[in-house]
C-alpha cells in the first residue's frame, strides 16, 4: 500500500488492483501504544484501488488496510498493508506547500511539468507516478536547479501525476498534479503522413524531428502549400505566421513548397516557424496530391485526432478553432 498525498488532515492511499475483485473492502487504525490494533472498516464497497480519508486529526500516526471481495465472497481473503505508520502534514507544513504542479502535452509520449519558484529553494526534488492502484512515487530529479522539465518515453495509457519539493527548506512535496498522458499519433495522421522518407519533418532550415514529437497531441494540423514566387501567398503568410504564434500550442502548420528549386524553398522557409517537409523528399509531392493541389495558396485543416479533413481551403475564410472543433465532432 502506498501513500499518495497529505495534509494536515486527509491522506490518499493506493494499492495494488486484484483480478476478479468486485468491490475493495478499506479500514484503518490510529497508531497506539498498545500491541492491540484495532481497524475501523470505511467502507466495504470501494470500486477502485484509491481512497482519501478525510477528517483525521493527530500526530499519532495511521495504517490501513485492503482487501479484495471476489465472487461471492462476503470478507476479504488477504488484506493488502504498509509496514510503517502514515502520518499527518503539520497545520504549517500544510499551508506552506508549493502549489499543484502543471503538467501539459510536450509531444508524442512527453509532457512539460512546471512550477513556481519557491524562495529559499536551492533546487527541487521532483517524483512521479503511474496512475494505478499500488504504484509508488519515483524521485526523477533529486535536485533539479530549474523550474520546468520535459518528461519523454510516458507510454501508459492510464497517464502518470507528478509532484515536488524545494531542496534547502523544510516543506513537504506539493500537491499531487492533474494526471496526464503522453500524446500519441493518431492512426488517421499516422496514415497520411507515411509517404515521409524517414518519418521526420523539418523544424527549421537545418533541423528534421521525428513526425511524432512534431505532430502528437496537436488538435489540428494544417497543411500550407505556398511558393514565395506566389505574390498572394507572401502576402498571406505574415498573417498566418501572427495567428500560428497564438495557437501553437494545439495547432501545427506543415508547410509543402510549391518552389521551383531549393534555393527558393530555403529562402521562403527561414521567414517560417513552422515544420515542412524538405524539398527533396518525395513525400512532399505526395501529400500535395493527396489534398488535389490545383492552386495556391492552400491550407488544409486536418483532425488532429482523426486526419479527417475539416477544411479544404481555410485561405479565404476566417481561422476559426471553434468552427473546426465543431465540424470535428
Amino acid at each position: 500500500m502506498e501513500l499518495i498525498d497529505r495534509t494536515d488532515s486527509a491522506l490518499t492511499i493506493s494499492w495494488p488492483e486484484v483480478n476478479g475483485a468486485k468491490r475493495y473492502k478499506l479500514q484503518y487504525s490510529r497508531v497506539s501504544t498498545s500491541d492491540e490494533i484495532k481497524f475501523e472498516t470505511l467502507s466495504d464497497q470501494l470500486t477502485t484501488s484509491q481512497a482519501r480519508k478525510r477528517n483525521l486529526e493527530g500526530d499519532c500516526g495511521f495504517f490501513f488496510r485492503a482487501g479484495a471481495i471476489i465472487g461471492d465472497e462476503e470478507e476479504p481473503e488477504k488484506w493488502i498493508t504498509h509496514s510503517d505508520a502514515f502520518y499527518l502534514l503539520s497545520e504549517e507544513q500544510s499551508q506552506a506547500r508549493m502549489p499543484q504542479l502543471k503538467v501539459e502535452s510536450a509531444g508524442y509520449h512527453a509532457v512539460k511539468v512546471s512550477w513556481n519558484a519557491s524562495d529559499g529553494a536551492v533546487g527541487y526534488e521532483l517524483q512521479m507516478r503511474e496512475n494505478k492502484g499500488g504504484a509508488p512515487w519515483k524521485t526523477i530529479a533529486a535536485s533539479f536547479s530549474g523550474i520546468e522539465v520535459r518528461k519523454k518515453n510516458l507510454t501508459s495509457a492510464k497517464g502518470y501525476t507528478f509532484r515536488a519539493r524545494p531542496v534547502g527548506i523544510n516543506a513537504a512535496f506539493s500537491i499531487p498534479s492533474e494526471g496526464a498522458t503522453g500524446a500519441d499519433l493518431s492512426d488517421g495522421i499516422r496514415r497520411i503522413f507515411s509517404v515521409l522518407e524517414g518519418n521526420e519533418l523539418l523544424i527549421n532550415k537545418a533541423t528534421s524531428v521525428p513526425l511524432s514529437d512534431a505532430l502528437a497531441g496537436k488538435d489540428f494540423i494544417l497543411l500550407y502549400v505556398s511558393a514565395h514566387w506566389c505574390p498572394p501567398c507572401r502576402q498571406f503568410t505574415p498573417m498566418l505566421i501572427n495567428w500560428y504564434q497564438k495557437v501553437k500550442n494545439i495547432v501545427e502548420i506543415v508547410f509543402l513548397s510549391a518552389d521551383h528549386d531549393e534555393s527558393g524553398f530555403k529562402s521562403y522557409y527561414a521567414s517560417m516557424p513552422w515544420t515542412a517537409v524538405g524539398f527533396d523528399d518525395d513525400g512532399r509531392e505526395k501529400l500535395m496530391g493527396y489534398i488535389k493541389v490545383t492552386g495556391i495558396p492552400r491550407l488544409v485543416v486536418l483532425d488532429g485526432k482523426t486526419g479527417n479533413t475539416l477544411v479544404d481551403n481555410a485561405v479565404s475564410q476566417p481561422l476559426d478553432i471553434a468552427k473546426w472543433r465543431a465540424l470535428s465532432k
